[in-house]
Formats: structure tokens, C-alpha cells, sequence
């Protein structure tokens, strides 16, 4: 019979061979020790093989299906960095874009783009509609229907949809997914003498353009100006509604008001939040407009041109962009004199308003103090500015030579924090455009190359040709509610942008 097995004693340990306990001292000084080897670390979650290929390949819908069902919704890994499940779904979807171009729409909308509402009185009763407004070079604004409302109208002109760029994957698909048409009048709702220079929705009702109190149904429109006149700034008014017995979407006429002109050209304009207040940027400085009182301010003056501007989500900053490349903030809690407009009503707003800065030493140091302490200088022109509204700290500014900024404005004296490359510009305007949800970047220049940036890691997602000239107007609408289901224009597509060039109107979407 064999022994029984040595029993374990605490502290000591049993020798087989010299069949004793001996006890368990500590290591020796000096002696080599062999450690236990580590506990093999917790595997990662497999990264998806096209998504880790960088931006040439990324990781397509069924591969990021099969992640969330492994590992959840939550962090996965994407080109070594950690990303999310919806993130990178929105990646995927804007690495495959489809575009499609309207015909008989060129020179329409190669100056400015804004969606907004209309009520359409139908036979079966009121009904929302989206409407997309265009701004032109040639100084023409035009509606285009966008909603099955709009359909009943008898004197509407149809404008077609054909495929301008589809993917190879997607080519199939798209003779069998045809976007909806467009509907617009054979005359433009408006004609201005000068060029138009921006269309902004306008959120707040005022006094004396109406009384129906909805957002996203008004719009701040400026024009340039041109030979001795100045330009002019306008309020176009969509809340009155539409009566489809009228005939024509624009026999209907709406409200397009001029509520000032001015002595000097206008580059650009940008309103607050509320709609209460506007911000103008002209050849000789910036001025501010109150839009409820008619009083004009005078922000500053400067020689450089301001070409673009941009309300900080809080209302009481201003960031300005100027020819020379400056961009910097102006408080319009600060403004120091006032010039009414003297405009009795909206129907005799005729009267130019001059925009004469005041001589006073106070103000311009003051002024000039504000722009060397927190100004920033971009490469060239700087054309663009977009203030994230996540976090009105983070701003993104454009200039003419293609660069593309990513700016903290309490940060602002140390440069850009993030840079988007890849653009092709010299001289031209490069608007730019980010989606709803603040994780896209959009942009086209002069190689009539359109491009998506990730606006987190500055990664370039997609970048294709798909027009024969460049854009120079962009419009990301707010994806929110569909007013009408059979719209293709919000509920069957994941996001879609529109894009306005010399060559006519175009639209970008996900599948």
C-alpha cells in the first residue's frame, strides 16, 4: 500500500527526496528570483477590419451591426481610438454618400441656401411643408417646395432629380430609391439689384411683419450692394398661409421686407438666436442692428473688409472674420452709439441709413485693444466662421487659401486646436457646413471637391468630385420631425445636406 501524501503545514513545505519539512524563509539577497508570470490582460474587442484600414476603407454597416451585438453600444475601437457604436455608423454612412443634382436649376443657388417653414392650406386641411430658400449672384431669391403639400399646385414648375455622384456599392440601389422632386414657380419670389449675400432663419416674431408666432418661418436677408447704392438688409416672412387656390406658390408673395440700406457694402450678416438682433459685416467695419427697435450701432470700424460673422450661442458675442485674416470676438454689449432708423413702418423702410463711425478716442482704443488681446490670424481671407452649438467655446473658421480651423475662444491666443486638410483654394469663398449632431464637417473648393471631415479627429472621411464647378453654398437642415411621410426628404434618408453651385442645386445624402 502506498503512503498516504504529506501533509501541508503552514510555513513549511515537504522534500520527497530527503522525506522532511524544511521551513519557508525569505528570498536570499542578490539571488535570482522567478516571478509569477502576469495574469494574461482582458481581450479587447476586435476591431473591425475595414474600419481599421483607415480612411480609404472604413468599416461598413453589417461589420458595425456585428459589434453592437458583441459588445454593446457603447466604446469600441476605430484606427487605434476610441470611438462610439452611433459614431461610427455616422462615418460609415458619410464615407458613402449619394448626390444628386436638380435639373433646369442652374444659377439659383450659388450664393445662399436656408430651409424653412410654410403652412399650405390643402383640401384636407392646414399642412406644414419644408420650403428651400435660394439666394443668387444674379440677386434673385427663389422657394422650392419640398413637401407633398406643394404637389397640388397646379402652376408649380417641376425640377427632376438625376444621380450626380453614386457610389459603386450603391449603384443598384439608387435606380431603385429616385429622390422626390422639387417644386418652384417659373419667376423668382424676389429680385434685388445687387447680389444676395446671405439667407438666415430667423427664430422670434417682432412687430410689424405679423402675428403668427412659429420658428423657422422667417429669414434675415441681405444683399451686397452695388455701383453707388449700399446694400440692404430684408425680412422675408413665410407664416401667413398659403392658399392653394391661389394658383402659384408665388402668387401667394409672402412678406419681403426692407427694413434698412445702408452706404456701404455688405459682406455678410448674421442674426442672434431670438431673432431680435442682427450683425453686419461691410467694407469699413461692423455694425449692429436692432431689429425690434430699428437702431443702428456702430461695433467697429476697421480697414480691413468683414466677410463673414457668426452670433456666439449666448447672444452677447460676435466673432468677426476679416479680409486681412483676422478673426476676433466683439462684445455687442459694448456698442457705443446709436443711429435709428427712423423708419415708421415696415412699408417705408426706404431711408439709408449712414454708417459714419463716430470720431472718439475713447471708443477706438477700446476697439483696438479688443482685437490685439483676443484676435487670432488665419493663413489668408477668412470667409467662414461656424460656432458649434454643443459648446459655443469651439468654433471652426475657413480661409481662402483652403485652410480649416478648429478654434477654443479661451484658448484663442494659442491658435487652432484641431486643422482639417486636404482642400484645394486660392481665392474664392469656402463656406462650410457641420451637421445636427456636430460630428461632420462639410466643405467644397475650387477642385470641385466636396469633403467630410470627423470634426473630433480632424480625419478626412470623404472626398469626391461630383459637379463641374465649385460650391459655394451649403445648408445642413436639423433633422427633427417629417412633416409629411412620404417626403424623401428627412425620414427615408439618414441625414442629407443641400449644396448650391454655379451649375445649380444639388443633394447630398446617406442611406
Amino acid at each position: 500500500m502506498a503512503p498516504p501524501p504529506p501533509k501541508e503545514l503552514p510555513g513549511f513545505y515537504y522534500d520527497p527526496d530527503k522525506n522532511r519539512y524544511f521551513p519557508i524563509r525569505g528570498l536570499i539577497p542578490g539571488a535570482a528570483t522567478r516571478r509569477p508570470a502576469p495574469p494574461p490582460p482582458p481581450a479587447e474587442p476586435p476591431v473591425p477590419q475595414a474600419a481599421a484600414a483607415g480612411c480609404s476603407k472604413r468599416a461598413r454597416q453589417p461589420e458595425l451591426l456585428h459589434a453592437r451585438e458583441m459588445y454593446g453600444g457603447g466604446v469600441i475601437f476605430s484606427n487605434k481610438r476610441k470611438s462610439t457604436f452611433m459614431r461610427q455608423c455616422q462615418y460609415a454612412q458619410a464615407s458613402q454618400p449619394m448626390v444628386w443634382k436638380y435639373k433646369g436649376t442652374a444659377l439659383v443657388a450659388d450664393k445662399a441656401l436656408e430651409e424653412l417653414y410654410a403652412t399650405i392650406q390643402t383640401p384636407n386641411g392646414l399642412k406644414e411643408s419644408k420650403v428651400l430658400v435660394t439666394g443668387s449672384m444674379n440677386g434673385t431669391v427663389r422657394l422650392y417646395g419640398l413637401g407633398t403639400a406643394i404637389v397640388n399646385f397646379e402652376a408649380e414648375m417641376e425640377f427632376l432629380p438625376e444621380p450626380a455622384w453614386t457610389p459603386l456599392v450603391k449603384q443598384k440601389a439608387s435606380m431603385n430609391s429616385a429622390l422626390a422632386s422639387i417644386w418652384s414657380a417659373e419667376t423668382a419670389f424676389s429680385n434685388f439689384s445687387s447680389s444676395v449675400t446671405c439667407i438666415k432663419r430667423l427664430q422670434h416674431h417682432f412687430p410689424g411683419v405679423g402675428n403668427f408666432n412659429s420658428s423657422s418661418q422667417r429669414a434675415l436677408v441681405a444683399t451686397l450692394g452695388s455701383g453707388e447704392s449700399g446694400g440692404s438688409i430684408y425680412i422675408m416672412d413665410l407664416s401667413d398661409t398659403i392658399e392653394l387656390a391661389m394658383g402659384s406658390f408665388n402668387a401667394y408673395r409672402g412678406n419681403i421686407i426692407q427694413v434698412a440700406s445702408f452706404n456701404r457694402t455688405i459682406w455678410t450678416a448674421d442674426c442672434n438666436s431670438d431673432g431680435t438682433q442682427a450683425v453686419i459685416g461691410t467694407n469699413s467695419g461692423a455694425a449692429f442692428f436692432d431689429l425690434e427697435r430699428r437702431a443702428l450701432s456702430w461695433m467697429y470700424h476697421c480697414k480691413s473688409d468683414i466677410l463673414s460673422q457668426q452670433f456666439m450661442q449666448s447672444g452677447n458675442v460676435v466673432l468677426c472674420g476679416l479680409r486681412n485674416g483676422s478673426i476676433f470676438p466683439l462684445d455687442v454689449r459694448q456698442r457705443q452709439h446709436n443711429s435709428p432708423t427712423e423708419l415708421s413702418s415696415p412699408g417705408t423702410a426706404r431711408r439709408t441709413v449712414p454708417l459714419t463711425p463716430r470720431r472718439h478716442n475713447r471708443w477706438r482704443n477700446q476697439a483696438d485693444n479688443t482685437k490685439s488681446s483676443r484676435a487670432v490670424a488665419m493663413s489668408s481671407a477668412v470667409c467662414s466662421l461656424v460656432v458649434l452649438s454643443s459648446d459655443e467655446h469651439y468654433f471652426l473658421g475657413s480661409s481662402m487659401d483652403g485652410s480649416i480651423k478648429l478654434f477654443d475662444l479661451r484658448l484663442i491666443q494659442k491658435g487652432p486646436i484641431q486643422s482639417y486638410a486636404g482642400h484645394v483654394n486660392s481665392h474664392t469663398h469656402l463656406p462650410l457646413v457641420v451637421d445636427p449632431s456636430e460630428t461632420l464637417l462639410l466643405s467644397g473648393g475650387e477642385d470641385c471637391t466636396v469633403r467630410i471631415w470627423s470634426i473630433k479627429t480632424g480625419e478626412q472621411i470623404f472626398a469626391q468630385s461630383v459637379a463641374g464647378s465649385l460650391f459655394t453654398a451649403f445648408c445642413w437642415p436639423e433633422s427633427g420631425r417629417d412633416l409629411h411621410n412620404s417626403s424623401m426628404f428627412g425620414l427615408n434618408h439618414s441625414w442629407g445636406a443641400w449644396m448650391g453651385s454655379r451649375d445649380g442645386l444639388f443633394y447630398m445624402h446617406g442611406t
